[in-house]
Formats: C-alpha cells, structure tokens, sequence
C-alpha cells in the first residue's frame, strides 16, 4: 500500500523562504508546492480538485483585502488549513476573520512551522476521535 503524503502549499513572496520550507516538509513526507504569486497557487489548487491539507501564507498576502486569498481557498475547499506567517500581529483579527486556522510571528523556525502544519493536519482526526 502506498503512503499518502500530505499536500501542502507554500505561497511567499521570498523564494528562499520557500525553499527551505519545502526542503523541511519534503524531508518529513509530506508533498510540498511553492508559490510566490497566488494566481498559480489557485489555479493549481482548481487542478488538484481541491485535494490539499494546508496551505502556508506570508502575512502580507494573507492580509491583502483586495485578493482575499484565504476567502478564495475556503470556496474551493473548506476544510484546507491555513497557517499564516506575519511580520507582525496588527492584521491578525483581519486574518482570523478571512478564515486563518493558525496565525504565527517571525521569527519562527522552519521546523516549529511543520510542528504547528502536522499540528493542524492532525487536530480534526484527534477531535473525532475524542468524541
């Protein structure tokens, strides 16, 4: 039987960012994507039928009221995650209220990231399970 790795979508406006991200979740299973401009992440998104567990977002985009980006992800698919990681905390009740499930401040480790992203993969099952 084949592993199921998760999907997960990176969408930065630094590459290199996204590189080390990826290279982090790839090294502990999971299927990651970067993307630095939105209109590619949701395109792709639409090509995957909606099939991703998390998508990881920079504050800036995340907060962005003309994209509304977490809006447009949840259309697609309400139960994708979505971890924020801002600069700073003055649009986080912005961003909760777009639909964020997790929100973050830098500095922040790469490895803390996929803590909190296996975190919140994990959450729904633990909570069905509790009840």
């Amino acid at each position: 039987m084949a592993l199921i790795k998760p999907r997960i979508f990176i969408v930065q406006d630094d590459n290199d960012a996204n590189t080390v991200l990826s290279g982090i979740l790839w090294l502990k299973g999971a299927e990651p994507f970067k993307f630095t401009r939105t209109e590619k992440c949701i395109k792709k998104i639409n090509e995957v039928e909606g099939k991703v567990e998390v998508v990881i977002l920079g504050g800036n985009i995340a907060a962005d009221r003309n994209l509304m980006f977490i809006v447009n992800i949840k259309k697609i698919n309400s139960s994708i995650k979505v971890l924020v990681i801002a600069d700073e905390d003055s649009d986080k009740t912005r961003i909760l209220g777009y639909g964020a499930d997790e929100f973050s401040l830098k500095p922040i480790s790469p490895e803390n990231v996929a803590d909190k992203l296996f975190m919140l993969i994990s959450r729904d099952t633990v909570m069905e399970k509790r009840y």
